[in-house]
């Protein structure tokens, strides 16, 4: 016995139709019934995909399952890769931090070099005149 899965839209109250897939059916008319039964929504449309087998083993293939709407709610992403994603989003996020504070250093350094220089300058001739004195009365 070949079992068939069917794609079923299904009418909402709202407007907005709704896509469900129905596994294991012999029949669209079976696959209708299920559908319009489970979700208490009138059928609109009835479109067979495949084999059960088929549909199953090109579900499981394909990368793009995340949200695929048919209510798989496996994941390809296991616990340790998101902790490394973790680690490298912190990793990151210091890295840009140290960088903005280098960068920050830097645009002082630009923006003020004369008022640097010329305080580096009154500084070594204070030193120079206070401190070689002091130097100079101890000798």
């Amino acid at each position: 016995m070949s079992f068939s899965t069917y794609e079923v839209l299904l009418r909402r109250g709202n407007g907005l139709n709704k896509t469900v897939y129905i596994h294991d059916c012999m029949s669209e008319q079976e696959a209708r019934e299920t559908a319009e039964a489970m979700y208490g929504m009138e059928a609109l449309r009835v479109i067979w995909k495949g084999r059960t087998e088929d549909f199953n083993s090109q579900q499981n293939n394909d990368s793009s399952n995340w949200s695929s709407g048919s209510g798989s709610s496996g994941s390809d992403i296991s616990f340790d890769q998101i902790l490394a994603i973790g680690a490298l989003i912190l990793v990151a996020a210091i890295v840009m931090v140290v960088w903005e504070f280098l960068v920050a250093v830097w645009a002082f350094t630009v923006a003020y070099w004369p008022w640097l220089l010329g305080g580096s300058v009154l500084l070594f001739v204070l030193w120079a005149v206070f401190i070689m004195e002091d130097e100079d009365e101890e000798n």
